[in-house]
């Protein structure tokens, strides 16, 4: 009786020891996912602001280049054009002259045609340009510094050809672009790594999980949390 009395005390103290073992595991756990839950939704809004911010860039970026290439051709076109139309109303009752007014702006219409096709064909060329030229700039490691400058310098020789001003403009953009998605990746790797640090200590193994993420015309791996398993 005495022995069965013991080994019941025993259980009822094993017992009394290990619930709230458990039980603080399981808080713990549960503290640990609403950590990375909290910290994915706060690394979600600040992708979705840089990418506003990109977004942005880009449009500015690719209006400035549009008038600069408009700035010379299609001002004239359109100067011109002006000019006619003006014309026309002085002399709206002169039949002849209205056909022979009617007959330039079609062929002032045609060539306003074909130059504002150059120019698209140009934006697509230097968006390409611009792309390949913040990519090199992305990927490029510190140590291989050297290259990046001969392929930047090579990208920004062939923009000078077309337009100091191109180049000027496109230099600025590209270094903009480059520290709204360097700053972006930076905070949220920090970010990341403090939490995944932080759930590890309640027993939570967590990892950053890497998504595709398009910054203007870059794509970047941005890097949220998921839960790997529970020790």
């Amino acid at each position: 009786m005495k022995k069965f009395v013991s080994m019941s005390l025993m259980l009822v103290l094993l017992t009394g020891v290990a619930s709230p073992a458990f039980a603080t595991s399981d808080k713990d756990y549960e503290e640990a996912i609403r950590m990375i839950e909290k910290t994915n939704l706060e690394i979600d809004k600040k992708i979705e602001k840089a990418v506003t911010e990109a977004d942005e860039l880009q449009a500015e970026y690719l209006l400035d280049i549009r008038e600069i290439e408009e700035g010379g051709k299609i001002f004239d076109i359109q100067k011109e054009k002006n000019k006619i139309l003006s014309e026309m109303e002085e002399s709206i009752n002169d039949v002849n002259k209205q056909q022979k007014y009617e007959e330039k702006l079609l062929k002032l219409e045609a060539k306003l045609g074909e130059e504002q096709a150059k120019i698209e064909k140009e934006m697509k060329e230097i968006s390409a340009e611009i792309e390949e030229l913040t990519k090199i700039m992305i990927l490029t490691e510190e140590k291989d510094s050297s290259k990046l400058n001969k392929q930047v310098n090579k990208l920004n020789e062939k923009l000078n050809k077309k337009s100091i001003k191109h180049a000027e403009i496109t230099a600025e953009y590209t270094e903009d672009l480059n520290e709204v998605i360097t700053k972006i990746y930076d905070v949220t790797l920090k970010m990341s790594a403090e939490t995944i640090a932080k759930a590890a200590s309640k027993g939570v193994e967590a990892e950053c999980s890497w998504k595709l993420v398009r910054f203007a015309d870059q794509w970047v791996w941005i890097d949220p949390i998921r839960v790997v398993g529970r020790r």
